[in-house]
């Protein structure tokens, strides 16, 4: 079964391999293919947009969701009684997020 989305640039077609032993019942829509000779895998067709996607998406995934080495600052800066807070800093964000929270 081939899924083909076109229009967004040059694409990839990547196979991936597997004998069935059972047929597979075909979808809404699809026709059953036929012919003789070896069966072939299932493929994918994937566009530049896609793969920029798929790229976009491992790098999030390897991003670290704590900034370890900036805790660290902060522990050290708090047990040094150096750390201070900027309660103008503070308050003009609580005030954006709220005007985000209303719209």
């Amino acid at each position: 079964m081939t899924n083909k989305i076109t229009g967004y640039g040059p694409t990839t077609t990547v196979v991936t391999g597997g004998n069935r032993t059972a047929p597979t019942p075909a979808a809404h829509g699809d026709t059953p293919k036929t012919g003789g000779g070896a069966q072939a895998g299932d493929s994918v067709t994937l566009t530049s947009s896609a793969r920029t996607l798929q790229k976009l998406g491992d790098a999030i995934a390897a991003t670290p969701i704590v900034d370890s080495g900036r805790v660290e600052s902060v522990k050290n800066r708090i047990a040094q009684n150096t750390y201070k807070v900027d309660a103008l800093k503070v308050a003009a964000k609580l005030l954006a997020a709220d005007g985000e929270l209303a719209n």
